[in-house]
């Protein structure tokens, strides 16, 4: 990617990473029935130029076969979960495969996301600045559109009890500046300090998927570390966007997204401000089931969200899950019912 079309302010110039000093990176990438994504981003990790690697690949239960091309065309450790244990189950027996090396750093890496080669050097070269960096993520690019950036950062209000994300470059700076303590990563390719891990664990299992990351970063500032983005460090990655389209997202996404806020907010501390966040989130999800009238199968995970996010059921979605008949003939009415 030519560095010349970054429009992300570049921080300072930091020292390269000499070889023999060159702290150990355990790159941890989870497959689940995607042997032609993970294979492809194995690919690209052949071309990293930081020189002290060592790749885990976890197949999460995949029942396609991929798990053995995996294992034919790649050199990596592979690990092989009998069921699908989410995305954080997954990982988690990644990063304690890496922590029983002697890895200083842990890289979450998507099998879909698209590495160029300097980034890991990029984002370890930041996290050498200082010790007290536990988290480290590039800034994410539409691989259809490999100029426009997608993602630099997020911040959490602890108000609104609420993340939010930026793509403006000028925004992700002055959150950083202004809010060290609330930045907000995403777990797509996300460089974790071993320390770190020691410190607070591994990522919640009862997430599943999505906003674990959230979370994540969130316990990291309460343990003291910082989580930093760095700008001149490009990740290619496609993000869903269910609120945009509801039917063009599969209904565990839905889910996920309406239940997991629910069980974050159960972590929190000031449960006044907890009750006030999940008044207006149940609010924002209701109308968003107003706009999904011909979509019946995402208001039926909307609402299956709401229902276990309040009784802090956490796991995997199961496309059969009923809610009481009350709440689907209140806040549910569409031809499906």
């Amino acid at each position: 990617m030519d560095r010349a079309g970054v429009p992300f302010p570049a921080g300072p110039d930091l020292p390269a990473v000499e070889p023999k000093s060159a702290p150990k990176v355990a790159i941890v990438v989870l497959n689940w029935n995607d042997g032609a994504a993970t294979l492809a981003c194995l690919g690209a990790l052949r071309s990293i130029d930081y020189p002290n690697i060592a790749v885990i690949v976890v197949d999460n239960g995949s029942t396609d076969g991929s798990a053995q091309r995996i294992r034919d065309s790649a050199f990596v450790d592979l690990v092989v979960n009998p069921t699908n244990l989410g995305f954080t189950g997954g990982v988690n027996v990644g990063i304690a495969r890496a922590m029983a090396t002697t890895a200083d750093y842990v890289w979450l890496l998507n099998s879909d996301a698209t590495t160029q080669p300097d980034v890991l050097s990029r984002l370890v070269a930041t996290a050498e600045t200082d010790e007290r960096i536990g988290l480290v993520s590039p800034v994410f690019y539409d691989p259809d559109q490999p100029k426009h950036l997608e993602f630099c950062l997020g911040r959490f209000d602890p108000a609104a009890r609420l993340a939010t994300q930026t793509a403006d470059p000028q925004t992700a700076v002055a959150w950083q500046r202004d809010h060290p303590d609330q930045i907000v990563l995403l777990g797509t390719a996300l460089l974790v300090r071993r320390r770190l891990i020691e410190a607070i664990g591994v990522l919640d299992p009862a997430f599943f998927a999505y906003v674990e990351d959230v979370d994540y970063c969130l316990r990291a500032h309460a343990a003291g570390f910082r989580a930093v983005a760095v700008p001149d460090a490009a990740v290619f990655h496609k993000f869903k966007q269910p609120v945009d389209n509801p039917g063009s997202v599969p209904a565990y996404l839905h889910y996920f997204m309406t239940r997991n806020y629910l069980l974050l907010w159960r972590k929190l501390p000031r449960p006044v401000l907890v009750r006030k966040a999940t008044l207006w989130f149940l609010h924002q999800r209701l109308t968003q089931i107003g706009r999904m009238a011909d979509v019946p199968a995402a208001i039926d995970a909307v609402l299956a969200g709401l229902w276990d996010g309040v009784r802090g059921i956490g796991g995997p979605y199961r496309s059969d899950r009923r809610v009481p008949w009350l709440l689907r003939a209140t806040f549910g009415r569409h031809q499906a019912f």
